[in-house]
């Protein structure tokens, strides 16, 4: 506020100055005028006016002396100069020549431009041989008009003539002429110059927001390139890698991503960078490079694209590689016209509403299958931010739209209408604050499509892992979202294949989430061990009254059970999983392991470390045992186990031929039932694990090779 005022004041300043300045150029203006009168009062003396010579002529040809006249260029100067004409005139009359004294007339003139246009002129004249009255004929016509009336009395008047100038008054008046156009460049300098310095303190303080209005290039919106992959490479032969490098250029905007090294003929970036759109910059141009040697290009007229939308764009590059193809995304979005809550009113809202829910009403399932609705997102603004000249990027799959940017406040106010097409229900809304100056996000939240609910509602920002808040004033952002789907799409959609997403990459080894990871395997590992635990105590004799209702519920569903009836076991996990309510939230449960975890030490990091190492190392071990003796004892490593084995096989298949699958249901499970009262020492155990453990690993039979002998003499044995 105060660099405005300040700015304001100095060009006020500046303003009067520039007024002043023309004020008193008016008035030297003025002055010249005034001056100049003066020339023409000389030129129209009355002839009463009496001249009186101080010097007496003996004869006519005296008048030589008359090269009084040109001393006036020597009195020349640059601003004014003063002029002094000195007039003799003779007059003779029947041979008796009679002098009269002259006075001179002293006159000032103001403007040295005239005057040298008058030297100019004569010298011009002269110079040319171009044959003119001195002075002129006008001349004598007006001030010397009485003297002409005097020598009309005599028999002959004799012209006169100007006389010859000489070299050294030519050569001071060019060298003046030189000297007054140099001092004129000077002045005009540094004037330039002063109106520089005058500008440039102006611009200094003016604030950068309207620096960029005033001298920057109009920008009209912001395009995405999300780089994915360039296919069609040739093989390499000598398997050195290429180190490839693309180069983007829209208008003076130049982007290139990062160096990949590679000896494959399919290659990903997987890259994201931005690119500012202005006026009349509409071609986007790609070059591909392998180090320094050139390998294609291709031309993108984004005015072809329409804005707000994601584009899958797939392009031959033209070069001398031939069947190179490259693969990227690209959006037009953050434009700073239309789309806005200011373009539209209330009605145009709700009949575009209804049009949609007419578009996508359950009966209308009949094509484009992989176009279920309409999700409608808009932004109004954010309060408490960390940064400043912030935008808001709507991220779906692989739709990414953006806002404009809203410069120079903690609390922008964006009012932007999205509208994104919804391919799978299932999906989840990621909606990111990014600053624009530092280029980082400083604020992010994740929405379930399923979990939307008509109306404005405020959202607390998270931060970039997406486990607690972000930096900021109680960070927040204020949306409007509204979804309108199709059920019978979206029902087909579900069991297809997932869009895949572009931009996921593989996470990178980070102790923290190979922890996290580990923690929620035990947690998953825990769940089924509690499953087979239940199963367990319903054959355990622990609660009685469980078991015999247990034993009562199975005898029955054996007898009555059919094929069709088996998919309905699976609903039992819904049923004793059904959520109650009060389970605590993975955030906390996350945010309070992450505190944890910076607060202890670096022993106790280095312990744990090797806790998970160890549990790795042991899981990793026990189940590559477990499939290697399940390979050995289909490849008889062990003869007797493997032929034991197939005996059980075809004893089980005779007895399932002969006795109905429903009652060996049930004997199974009386056995199973009354097992725990029969024999209450017995230790638990399974006949086919049991089995498998009497097959030895890879390891095993490694560590049982018998090693080659040497030579061995007879009185060995």
């Amino acid at each position: 506020m105060e660099n405005e005022q300040k700015t304001e004041r100095v060009t006020k300043r500046h303003i009067a100055k520039l007024h002043e300045k023309i004020q008193h150029k008016y008035e030297e203006m003025q002055r010249k005028l005034e001056k100049s009168k003066s020339i023409d009062f000389l030129s129209n003396l009355d002839d009463d006016y009496k001249f009186q010579s101080q010097k007496k002529f003996v004869s006519v040809s005296d008048l030589s002396d008359v090269d009084q006249v040109h001393k006036f260029d020597n009195s020349l100067s640059v601003d004014r100069s003063i002029f002094y004409v000195e007039t003799n005139v003779f007059h003779e009359k029947q041979k008796d020549a009679t002098f009269e004294e002259i006075l001179y007339k002293e006159a000032t003139v103001s403007e040295s431009d005239s005057m040298t246009k008058t030297c100019d002129k004569i010298d011009c004249e002269y110079e040319n041989n171009v044959e003119n009255d001195f002075f002129n004929k006008d001349f004598f016509k007006t001030s010397l008009e009485s003297l002409n009336e005097v020598s009309k009395e005599s028999d002959e008047s004799s012209e006169l003539t100007p006389p010859p100038k000489s070299i050294r008054d030519r050569i001071e008046y060019r060298l003046k002429k030189r000297q007054t156009e140099e001092k004129e460049k000077k002045r005009k300098y540094r004037r330039k110059e002063s109106l520089e310095k005058v500008d440039k303190y102006i611009l200094s303080n003016t604030s950068k927001h309207r620096m960029i209005k005033l001298f920057k290039k109009n920008k009209i919106a912001t395009v995405s390139i999300a780089l994915i992959e360039v296919t069609g490479l040739e093989e390499v032969v000598d398997e050195k890698a290429r180190v490839l490098l693309f180069k983007f250029r829209l208008g003076t905007e130049k982007r290139k991503c990062k160096l990949v090294k590679s000896v494959d003929t399919k290659v990903k970036f997987q890259e994201l960078f931005n690119l500012s759109m202005y006026d009349d910059e509409n071609i986007l141009e790609i070059t591909l490079w392998d180090k320094d040697t050139f390998m294609g290009r291709c031309i993108l007229d984004l005015s072809q694209l329409e804005k707000e939308r994601t584009h899958k764009m797939l392009l031959n590059l033209e070069g001398e590689f031939k069947n190179i193809q490259i693969f990227f995304l690209s959006t037009i979005s953050g434009t700073t016209f239309g789309n806005t809550l200011y373009d539209v009113d209330e009605n145009e809202i709700e009949n575009k509403k209804e049009i949609l829910k007419n578009k996508y009403a359950w009966y209308r399932f009949y094509d484009q299958f992989n176009n279920i609705g309409v999700l409608t997102v808009v932004i109004y603004g954010a309060k408490g931010l960390s940064g400043q000249d912030c935008y808001c990027v709507v991220h779906l799959n692989n739709e990414r739209i953006q806002t404009q940017t809203d410069y120079k406040t903690n609390d922008p106010s964006w009012m932007k209408i999205i509208s994104i097409m919804v391919t799978d229900i299932t999906s989840i809304l990621e909606v990111s604050v990014f600053d624009e100056k530092k280029t980082e996000e400083i604020g992010k939240i994740s929405i379930p499509l399923l979990s939307i609910r008509p109306g404005k509602k405020w959202y607390a920002l998270k931060d970039s892992t997406l486990k607690e808040k972000a930096k900021g004033n109680n960070a927040r952002i204020l949306l409007e979202m509204n979804i309108i789907w199709n059920f019978i799409k979206a029902a087909a959609r579900v069991i297809n294949p997932k869009e895949i997403n572009y931009l996921l990459t593989d996470e990178k080894l980070d102790r923290h989430l190979f922890a996290r990871n580990l923690s929620r395997a035990k947690v998953v590992s825990a769940w089924i061990v509690y499953a087979f635990n239940i199963m367990k105590t319903c054959f355990a004799w622990e609660s009685r009254k469980a078991n015999t209702i247990a034993l009562l519920i199975w005898i029955p569903f054996c007898i009555y059970a059919k094929m069709w009836m088996l998919p309905l076991l699976l609903l039992i996990p819904f049923i004793w999983y059904k959520p109650d309510g009060t389970e605590k939230t993975g955030l906390q449960v996350y945010s309070k392991n992450d505190k944890d975890d910076k607060n202890i030490s670096l022993r106790q990091k280095i312990n744990s470390l090797q806790e998970i190492l160890i549990s790795i190392q042991n899981i990793i071990g026990k189940f590559a045992s477990t499939g290697e003796s399940i390979k050995n004892l289909f490849n008889f490593t062990v003869p007797f186990v493997s032929v034991l084995a197939i005996f059980f096989i075809i004893l089980i298949t005779f007895v399932m031929y002969l006795i109905p699958f429903n009652y060996i249901c049930i004997i199974w499970g009386i056995h199973k039932f009354t097992k725990k009262i029969l024999m209450p020492n017995r230790i638990p155990h399974n006949e086919m694990l049991d089995l498998l453990s009497r097959v030895p690993d890879d390891e095993t039979l490694m560590e049982c090779e018998e090693l080659p002998l040497g030579d061995i003499s007879e009185d060995d044995y």
